[in-house]
């Protein structure tokens, strides 16, 4: 055992972000955001998700990487449909497994390249395999400027069921201070926080996600799910015991939205924050802003 956590202290030393203190292996996660009560749904709406993910990297013997990454998630929310829907859906229960798996080629001890192949199965189970399958990749470039501060740049792309949708990235990695940190992949997510000792850390954090999910109900066959959200908490992060970790988060959804769409209605291309030639016709309506908590079991390893 002993062996095998210096293996993999060893690898994660090389293949995570330099000047982190932590690599975190796997997580499991629980979202929960109270909706507001709407005509169609009197009741209290709640969407909740469960999210989980696994990192493994192989490291070689020049130092390069070979990463791989598996997330799953899941998420089940009341739909808003329109009244003149004849057989409307009542919930979505949209299940996600996402691969990220490549090579990442260290140039010298300060610079690296990624390419990673990234394919998708996002679906609600009642579609096909076939249809609910995506392609999609990432490419970043890595540069360690000194101790406190590393960037990468870079593109992510994926082909969603409303067609190519592209983000240009940053990821930061920077100690302003000895104890203010901010970390993220802009635009995607960001934390600003306080770290004044190892087991502990509180700021404020921001992620900001599109997603797309194959739907095959009764009156709806194949259709598609357009999951969209911006949420910005408050967290903590606490040591519970050895290497186990707590995150809560509470905040406020800036927006909530579950766009049911048919199969061939698309746009042009995706962009963060704005679609191009985006003319589709939705089947449902959507909620607005709401209060949301959040909980994350991490299981991280020291790498210095």
């Amino acid at each position: 055992m002993k062996k095998i956590l210096s293996t993999l202290i060893l690898i994660c030393a090389i293949t995570t972000l330099f000047a982190q203190d932590r690599f975190d292996i796997f997580y499991v996660a629980g979202n929960y955001n109270f909706m507001q009560s709407t005509d169609l749904n009197p009741d209290q709406n709640l969407e909740s998700a469960l999210t989980a993910n696994l990192k493994i990297p192989i490291v070689f013997k020049d130092s390069s990487v070979w990463y791989t990454s598996v997330d799953y998630q899941y998420f089940s929310m009341n739909n808003e449909y329109f009244l003149t829907d004849p057989t409307p859906i009542d919930a979505f229960n949209l299940h996600g497994v996402i691969l990220r798996t490549g090579y990442v080629h260290r140039f010298n001890s300060k610079q690296s390249l990624q390419v990673l192949f990234a394919p998708r199965l996002m679906t609600d189970f009642n579609a096909s395999f076939s249809k609910s399958l995506q392609l999609g990749g990432i490419l970043m470039y890595e540069k360690i400027k000194n101790d406190n501060f590393m960037y990468r740049i870079g593109v992510l792309y994926n082909q969603e069921f409303f067609g190519t949708y592209i983000v240009p990235v940053v990821y930061l990695d920077w100690n302003l201070t000895s104890k203010l940190k901010i970390k993220g992949l802009l635009p995607v997510y960001a934390k600003l926080y306080m770290e004044p000792s190892e087991k502990f850390s509180a700021g404020l954090h921001f992620i900001g996600l599109t997603t797309t999910y194959r739907v095959n109900e009764p009156g709806f066959e194949n259709y598609y799910v357009d999951r969209r959200s911006i949420d910005v908490s408050a967290f903590t992060n606490i040591h519970l015991f050895d290497n186990v970790f707590l995150e809560t988060r509470a905040g406020y959804s800036l927006s909530r939205d579950y766009g049911l769409f048919a199969e061939n209605d698309k746009i042009d291309l995706g962009l963060p924050l704005v679609n191009i030639g985006d003319d589709r016709t939705k089947a449902n309506d959507e909620f607005s802003g709401s209060p949301f908590i959040h909980f994350r079991f991490i299981y991280s390893i020291p790498v210095n």
